[in-house]
């Protein structure tokens, strides 16, 4: 392995590790509930190049947000009807499933709707559930992203010093 690639590798890892710890820090710091959504967010951003992160962050984002309106849309009706979790829980996975099939990268709204039931109570009604795991991921990716960002500048700056 070459000193270049052993760089770019403990760049990888390093940027991953600050950016799950960080987002997760923020998420802490400004009170929101699920800051484990911030750290892992942080982390499924992070891809090999930049333009791959960005690109995942953009889809980690659409894909959120289609969760959260998908299990706003889908629960606020059935929680009137005093419709089952589980039952809320099929009906939205099969609609975001169905998105997902045409737009692989909204995956994540399969798995954001089910959060976003189980994660609120009577006393957190599900709007402020969903905009509060929106804002979580929001905040890991954004993280994620900059912190590639930041990483790639370094990396120009040392090859650029280096040669």
């Amino acid at each position: 392995m070459s000193h270049r690639q052993l760089l770019h590798h403990a760049i990888f890892v390093l940027r991953c590790t600050v950016a799950a710890t960080l987002a997760y820090l923020l998420a802490a710091a400004v009170g929101l509930a699920y800051p484990v959504w911030a750290s892992i967010s942080g982390i499924i951003v992070s891809q090999e190049k930049l333009d791959e992160t960005k690109n995942a962050a953009l889809w980690r984002l659409a894909g959120t947000l289609t969760g959260i309106v998908i299990a706003i849309v889908v629960g606020a009706p059935l929680n009137a009807l005093t419709v089952a979790i589980p039952v809320q829980i099929a009906i939205s996975v099969a609609i975001c499933a169905m998105i997902a099939r045409r737009w692989s990268g909204l995956r994540v709204a399969m798995w954001t709707a089910p959060i976003i039931y189980l994660s609120h109570t009577t006393e957190v009604p599900l709007i402020e559930a969903g905009l509060w795991r929106g804002a979580e991921v929001m905040l890991g990716g954004c993280v994620g992203a900059v912190i590639h960002w930041l990483a790639d500048i370094s990396i120009g700056k040392l090859e650029t010093h280096v040669q």
